[in-house]
């Protein structure tokens, strides 16, 4: 083999090697972003931008709470051994339905008809029901 062939073959097999080692950068690039980009998503929807956005998160995650609460209260009204007990816990619990009810209108009047009360209204709404859960919850331990 001549200098020059020689020269040529290592010239050509150094190409060759540049432009795969281009190839996979590229494919690797593309295969991070591709396992990243779901990662950004959640982050993306979890933080609404808009008002009407942010009424509407703050319902669903009052909705999302409710149905808790409401499987809680009927695996306790279940576990209550006498009809006594059961009518006691459902005064209760309408009387605490009106208290939260209230509280969330009282705390959705700083707004004063304003486009944030619902969410406001929505976040008492949540923090109460979720404080509801837990006293709900501690009744089904003893």
């Amino acid at each position: 083999m001549t200098d020059t062939n020689f020269t040529n073959s290592h010239q050509t097999i150094q190409q060759h090697a540049s432009s795969v080692t281009q190839f996979v950068t590229i494919r690797v690039i593309g295969v991070v972003t591709a396992l990243l980009i779901p990662l950004f998503i959640p982050v993306a929807q979890s933080y609404a931008q808009t008002q009407a956005a942010m009424n509407a998160q703050a319902r669903a995650e009052f909705v999302k709470v409710d149905a808790e609460l409401n499987r809680t209260y009927e695996a306790l009204l279940a576990k209550l051994p006498d009809a006594g007990s059961k009518q006691k816990l459902k005064e209760s619990q309408r009387a605490w339905i009106a208290f939260r009810d209230a509280e969330a209108a009282f705390a959705a009047d700083r707004a004063r008809g304003g486009s944030a009360a619902p969410t406001i209204r929505y976040e008492t709404m949540t923090e109460l029901t979720q404080q509801r859960i837990k006293q709900l919850k501690s009744h089904l331990e003893e």
